[in-house]
């Protein structure tokens, strides 16, 4: 398997349960069929790192883990995407969605 989704597949099963609670199915449903449960808006979400890195994605959604201090981004063509959550700022249509304050 190619690299791209390969690594789309690994994110989908180490996000299994916070996907398929944002996507409003069983966990056994999910990881059965993902691309059947997977819906991506048309919006843009943007997401800007500490650094002043910026990444903008179209149909895409965003996923936040407190626990892994980490930022999931799932896109519909372009692979998913893992981003650290340390001062960063998510945006979606302009509108911040998402922002976590270094403590």
């Amino acid at each position: 398997m190619f690299p791209v989704p390969r690594h789309a597949s690994q994110l989908e099963s180490e996000w299994a349960i916070e996907l398929s609670a944002y996507l409003g199915c069983s966990l056994e449903m999910f990881q059965k069929a993902p691309i059947k449960f997977m819906r991506f808006p048309t919006e843009t979400l943007r997401i800007e790192l500490m650094d002043g890195s910026v990444v903008e994605f179209k149909c895409a959604f965003h996923l936040v883990n407190e626990a892994q201090k980490s930022i999931a981004v799932f896109t519909e063509h372009c692979g998913h995407h893992l981003f650290p959550y340390h001062e960063a700022r998510v945006f979606r249509q302009g509108v911040l969605c998402y922002e976590q304050r270094n403590a």
